[in-house]
């Protein structure tokens, strides 16, 4: 049957070729004539086929780039068809480029190289923000508006390894226990630098992700979501996030009275709060709830003492202090933990750990006291938590974007992040036909150089 379609295509394609009769003709205002004839091989998803593709050039400009009439007129991109860009797009937004080849393989018994892989996830990758944007919004929201956002690495490739990977390798590699031993003798004249407190091990990137959904009220009256949620997410700043997902907000109907209620929830990370006073500053403020059940864990470590004997005493502290955030009383929290610093002396064994945490979580929860109202927001029945967006970055970036030996370079790991933010968002099959019917794309004839990204670390003291 694989065999049958190959002919049928070819015959398709030679077909095509046929009817391109006329020996001058016109293309986006330039008049061009008919040189000859190519044999073309193009990828299909069952296997390559072969046929002659006539060829034209621009009429006085004998090396003016070539125009191929039919390839262009049956929406072929640099020797695949549509369905096998699409398909190799889709398979690598899910998995790593090695393992998207190999399952293409399994399924459509060949696949494109590993060069052609690259190709068409920077050409669909460079189509998948603007699709985004110009995607019409989701119909039948609630009433109340949820966002919420957060960051998440990926390993990117420092200048330093992509010199040295791109380094021409001159010498003949030797084989067996000479060239371990060679490896031996080049790690003990070139060691690894020792990172200093505060290095990061990983030089990661930082992918800023945003989530918008809202909360519907159902029979019962209370609160029913996420209902639409959608995903956002770029490599570039947390600025350019907050700068797409207000205009996506917008789409929905913030800034008018659709929404009853607007609420941004996010940890305590302060740019997102200095981004969301200028985004959205209407916004209900609420701070992540397990993010300050954290704090409450480490302070409490803190000032019980001896907690790996005596666990109850921690957690009966802990939950005390939880009772009390449920409750409102911030105040009567922020009130103990003062006179706990007060009664902790400046010397002695660990007192230094313990008033610097203490100090730390204190002046915490003094800055967000007015995001840490969980009381009123779980009476209006509101999301106190932003388990939407913690998800999303596992889901979005760490599953596919944060493997084990992977190192990116920005464009192609925004390229890959943006495949998957279609994809997660169900937008897949409209963004196949929106690359159908764009007028023009083509996937280039070589992979975008990798651009590197050094992290930059704190020194130590």
């Amino acid at each position: 049957m694989r065999a049958v379609a190959r002919e049928l295509m070819t015959m398709f394609f030679a077909r095509q070729s046929s009817l391109v009769s006329a020996a001058r003709y016109e293309h986006a205002g330039l008049a061009y004539e008919l040189v000859g004839e190519e044999t073309v091989r193009v990828g299909t998803r069952f296997g390559k086929v072969s046929f002659p593709s006539k060829v034209g050039r621009e009429i006085g400009r004998g090396r003016a780039p070539r125009d191929r009439p039919v390839e262009r007129q049956v929406g072929l991109s640099c020797g695949f068809t549509p369905a096998v860009i699409a398909a190799t797009s889709r398979l690598c937004a899910h998995m790593a480029f090695g393992q998207a080849r190999t399952l293409h393989r399994d399924f459509f018994r060949w696949a494109p190289s590993t060069r052609a892989v690259l190709r068409i996830v920077d050409a669909t990758g460079a189509e998948a923000r603007p699709f985004l944007e110009a995607a019409p919004p989701p119909e039948n929201d609630g009433e109340v508006l949820v966002v919420q956002v957060d960051g998440k690495g990926a390993p990117a490739i420092t200048s330093r390894e992509y010199a040295k990977r791109t380094k021409p390798h001159t010498r003949k590699r030797s084989s067996g226990k000479r060239r371990r031993h060679e490896r031996k003798a080049k790690r003990a004249s070139q060691p690894k630098k020792r990172r200093a407190p505060g290095d990061k091990s990983k030089n990661a990137k930082m992918a800023a992700v945003g989530v918008l959904y809202t909360l519907r009220r159902g029979d019962d009256g209370k609160l029913d979501g996420p209902v639409n949620k959608r995903v956002y997410a770029t490599f570039t700043t947390y600025r350019a996030l907050f700068e797409w997902i207000v205009e996506e907000a917008k789409k929905r109907g913030y800034g008018t009275s659709k929404f009853t209620k607007v609420l941004f929830v996010a940890d305590g990370a302060e740019v997102l709060w200095t981004l969301q006073q200028e985004f959205f500053p209407g916004a209900e403020a609420c701070l992540d709830w397990f993010h300050v059940v954290e704090k409450l864990w480490e302070v409490g470590k803190a000032v019980c003492r001896g907690t790996r004997r005596k666990r109850k005493e921690l957690e009966a502290w802990v939950a005390k202090q939880k009772a009390r955030l449920r409750a409102g009383e911030v105040y009567a929290i922020l009130e103990e933990l003062a006179q706990r610093l007060d009664a902790t002396p400046l010397t002695g064994p660990g007192n230094k750990y313990r008033r610097t945490v203490l100090a730390k979580i204190t002046s915490h929860l003094e800055k967000n006291i007015e995001r840490l109202r969980y009381d009123r927001l779980r009476k209006q029945d509101l999301d106190i938590g932003s388990g939407a967006v913690e998800g999303a970055v596992r889901h979005l970036v760490g599953a596919r974007l944060d493997a084990s030996g992977m190192r990116w370079g920005k464009r192609r790991a925004e390229a890959v992040l943006q495949l998957r933010c279609v994809l997660i968002n169900g937008l897949w099959n409209d963004f196949e036909a929106h690359l159908a019917r764009k007028v023009g794309f083509r996937v280039k004839g070589s992979p975008a150089r990798a651009q590197t990204h050094d992290a930059v670390t704190k020194k130590a003291a």
